[in-house]
């Protein structure tokens, strides 16, 4: 009985010293000190595309990118304000002023850009703020409005609900493909 307690005690010995070692001289074979640099790699996928569906996009983007910076601007002075004002109704008033300056200033230039520009101003508006222009007119103006935006644009063929995905769509892919070539702005 002793001789195998002395041969099982034995073997668990020399297993904890032969893990003890390879631990040892593993933990001290790495080089700690230095950093490897590997190249940038591009893990978006490639979707094909024709050089025409390109430019026509890149001349869309470039029409509607300059409107994504004032409204930004707009939305976070706004919800500035809107952060101090406590009453409904004065909350109410602020947005419709905006409302009105707003209109003022870009119903010509809005009015004037076509289906697909719409529709490109609404997925880079996603891409930016991660908010679809549904839901920001849901916030500001409430559901029954967004409910009547959202069908007029698609009574024009648009969705002002949908989301930014450029791994699935081939729209979002192109759009994203140029966005991060000329803007250098990608997320």
């Amino acid at each position: 009985m002793f001789f195998y307690f002395f041969q099982y005690n034995n073997l668990f010995l020399i297993i904890a010293l032969l893990i003890g070692f390879f631990n040892f001289s593993v933990s001290y074979s790495q080089v700690l000190e230095e950093d490897i640099i590997l190249e940038e790699v591009d893990l978006i996928s490639k979707m094909p595309y024709t050089t025409r569906e390109y430019f026509y996009y890149k001349k869309k983007i470039f029409k509607v990118h300059r409107y994504l910076d004032t409204i930004k601007n707009i939305i976070s002075d706004l919800d500035g304000q809107l952060v101090v004002i406590q009453r409904k109704r004065k909350r109410k008033k602020v947005i419709k002023n905006y409302k009105k300056d707003l209109t003022e200033r870009f119903a010509a230039e809005i009015k004037s850009l076509t289906r697909k520009e719409g529709v490109i101003l609404s997925k880079l508006v996603y891409r930016e703020l991660e908010v679809s222009v549904f839901d920001i007119i849901k916030k500001y103006k409430g559901n029954w409005s967004a409910f009547w935006w959202q069908n007029l644009a698609k009574l024009y063929d648009g969705d002002i609900n949908s989301q930014f995905d450029p791994k699935k769509n081939k729209e979002d892919f192109l759009i994203e493909k140029i966005i991060s070539e000329y803007f250098h702005d990608s997320l």
